[in-house]
């Protein structure tokens, strides 16, 4: 299985609200929450108990999380009382993180860091910087990850007895998996210490699932077995549902390792049983994407199809409580209009206001201009009723692939304010901007061919173009991006090999397939981009070794909808629309393959004479 978030964001915030006494199961914890809230008469006691208590129900809920959140918000900003805001805003970010809407959770957390910072708390500072860094792995970006999982630890530097340090250096290890296997166990070991000096069983048991994860990961099943073993017999014993449902995703991943899929299958089941009973619908979905995928595996076409059926129910309740997330979350957005919140201290530098600013003028502008082409269109029944779907579902897109750079720019900023910053740090964070604005300018390029390719009188036009020179045109363009993450390009592309094409739709299509891998690729790897001719076409292949897609979301690479989960789905699925239109427009085609754990390969074929 794949790792959760919600084991990550547990090991960052369960030392938030509760003490070191893990013996208190999650629903005990819940039920001693209520009985605080019921007999709490100071109000900041009471919403120091209702944003506890909404945290809690994160396992079970990223909905109750999110409207704990919203009311706990709107609670503790009429009261004036900043702590309890900051901690509503992490109730926000975390729900929003489990919903897959991951600008909008950075967004939370950078509120709750702010005004943690404003108290001073460092302790809480550090965790909403480790939160940040969360939602950014998942993000796929490496670099910021690294950022703020390194302020996060210079930070733990200040608050060195406190509890939360343990989830800090277990996170750390956890987000950085370039760290050496020295490094990795020196925090860990860092983690121990803290986490025993508080009895923090919690903690401890995080540790040994970090040990087996990384043990699994290097394909050591003995030594993984053992801590396998010592986390679900923890787990069990204690009553921690959830940890439970951790150490059996550990051991289905060690018989899969071991190609003993009976056994892994009856682990996927009995976690199947376990999420259902106890209404943790992450893992339910999860789980069952697994049991179809083995029984695919083992051609038996009948329990696929009947795990197939139970996951689009599952699907459906989730789209129906999305939906009423919607309307919440709009009111929630609308109410926080007539708030004033703390005004930055620092004036931010000049220079990155204005790259603001302009940039917000050019989004409006060219949403502006996307909404006229589509009243000046002409047309007429179901095409027109399609086009006004397409249009909905591009300025949805766009709008989030606006907000989700600019909104992590803002963090940034944030970070640069920190005079402590040294020179390699400062030198990341502003290598981090420029890749946001690369990924802003990129957003505009492919709106703007899109609206070239609509409008009326546009026509193609051929150039016999070396196929090398073009693709080495394109790798200077993400040069930046390239060094940061130390990637490099290998070509195996004849440099007499000439193609008859439009120049300008090539090289939109050849910046998009390398900017995807790029942006997914691990630090350190290779991107090889190669071409074949056969039969008077060329086919060129990028191929990355990145984490790879479902397929699921293979399904939906060259689609993109309204109700997308992430930014990265629909903007990915925006310029891989507008890829395909318009090579089908010059005679070819694009496709891709990909496997969990093993990369992606996008490929296009062309004709070599397209006169």
């Amino acid at each position: 299985m794949k790792r959760s978030p919600l084991i990550i964001t547990l090991l960052i915030s369960v030392s938030l609200f509760l003490n070191s006494n893990g013996a208190l199961a999650q629903r005990k914890d819940i039920t001693f929450l209520r009985s605080q809230l019921a007999s709490a008469k100071d109000s900041l006691k009471y919403i120091d108990a209702y944003n506890n208590l909404g945290f809690q129900l994160h396992l079970n809920s990223a909905d109750s999380t999110l409207s704990y959140g919203i009311k706990g918000l709107q609670i503790a900003a009429r009261l004036h009382y900043k702590k309890g805001m900051a901690f509503a805003y992490s109730n926000l970010g975390a729900g929003l993180l489990l919903k897959g809407l991951y600008s909008q959770a950075l967004s939370n957390y950078a509120k709750s860091y702010q005004l943690f910072a404003s108290m001073p708390d460092t302790a809480n500072m550090m965790e909403s910087l480790m939160n940040q860094a969360i939602v950014y792995d998942f993000l796929g970006d490496s670099i910021k990850r690294t950022a703020f999982t390194r302020k996060s630890l210079k930070l733990s530097q200040r608050v060195a007895t406190d509890s939360v340090t343990s989830m800090t250096y277990i996170n750390y290890a956890a987000l950085n998996p370039g760290l050496s296997d020295d490094s990795v166990n020196y925090y860990l070991q860092k983690a121990t210490a803290v986490a025993m000096r508080f009895k923090d069983e919690r903690a401890l048991l995080a540790i040994q699932q970090q040990k087996a994860d990384r043990l699994l990961s290097q394909n050591k099943l003995k030594e993984a077995r053992r801590f396998i073993d010592s986390v679900q017999q923890t787990a069990l014993s204690k009553g921690w549902g959830y940890h439970y449902l951790e150490a059996l995703g550990l051991r289905s991943r060690y018989y899969k390792a071991l190609n003993l899929t009976d056994s892994a299958l009856n682990v996927y089941r009995r976690i199947y049983e376990v999420a259902r009973r106890n209404e943790y619908s992450f893992w339910e979905k999860e789980v069952l994407g697994d049991l179809i995928n083995a029984y695919e595996v083992k051609h038996n076409n009948d329990s696929s199809l009947y795990y197939h059926k139970l996951l689009v129910k599952e699907l459906e309740k989730e789209n129906a409580g999305y939906d009423r997330f919607i309307g919440d979350y709009l009111n929630y957005t609308a109410a926080q209009s007539g708030l004033r919140l703390l005004e930055a201290k620092n004036a931010i530098k000049s220079r990155w206001i204005a790259s603001l600013v302009g940039l917000a003028v050019i989004m409006c502008v060219l949403l502006a201009v996307t909404v006229i082409q589509y009243r000046k269109a002409k047309i007429t029944g179901l095409k027109l009723a399609d086009n006004d779907r397409f249009k909905n579902r591009l300025i949805s897109v766009l709008a989030h692939d606006f907000r989700s750079p600019l909104s992590a720019t803002l963090g940034m900023i944030e970070l640069l304010r920190d005079d402590s910053l040294d020179k390699e740090e400062a030198a990341e964070l502003f290598a981090g901007l420029e890749n946001d604005l690369r990924h802003v300018l990129l957003t505009f390029d492919n709106l703007l061919v899109w609206i070239k390719e609509h409008s009326d009188g546009y026509h193609f036009s051929s150039d016999d173009i070396p196929l090398l020179k073009a693709w080495k045109e394109t790798g200077s363009f993400f040069t930046s991006m390239l060094s940061a993450s130390r990637l490099s390009i290998e070509y195996d592309i004849d440099p007499s090999l000439y193609l008859n094409t439009d120049k300008e739709i090539l090289q939109f299509v050849n910046r998009n397939l390398l900017h995807n891998a790029v942006k997914y690729s691990p630090a350190g790897g290779v991107i090889y981009i190669k071409a074949t001719v056969k039969h008077n076409n060329v086919t060129v292949s990028v191929i990355d070794n990145g984490p790879g897609m479902s397929p699921a979301q293979l399904s939906q690479i060259f689609f993109f909808r309204k109700t997308a989960t992430s930014g990265s789905v629909g903007g990915a699925g925006m310029a891989m629309t507008i890829a395909r239109e318009l090579l089908e427009k010059l005679k070819g085609t694009i496709n891709v393959s990909s496997e969990q754990g093993k990369g992606t390969i996008f490929y296009y074929t062309l004709p070599l004479n397209n006169k």
